[in-house]
């Protein structure tokens, strides 16, 4: 499922750009949320909130305040693995 989500199919690159800024944050330990993603990439927000909803079913991100708004994000486990497969290619 991960080649197809991050290298094969439609929106594979902006999944790896998600991930990507929400390493970026976590390194600056700044907040990431779905309208700064939208707002960085130059998309609309329900076009970002697909993806998020994708990447968070999936297991590469997790929302850390589910009752909150906005919602804030983190990479899991899995979601930093995967950012540093695609930092070595």
């Amino acid at each position: 499922m991960k080649a197809i989500l991050f290298y094969w199919s439609k929106g594979a690159d902006v999944r790896r750009k998600i991930i990507k800024i929400m390493k970026q944050a976590e390194e600056k330990k700044e907040p990431i949320f779905l309208n700064k993603i939208a707002s960085l990439l130059g998309l609309t927000h329900v076009t970002v909130k697909a993806h998020l909803d994708l990447l968070i079913a999936e297991g590469y991100i997790e929302v850390i305040n589910p009752e909150g708004k906005p919602h804030y994000l983190n990479l899991t486990k899995k979601g930093e693995a995967l950012h540093k497969e695609l930092s070595t290619k």
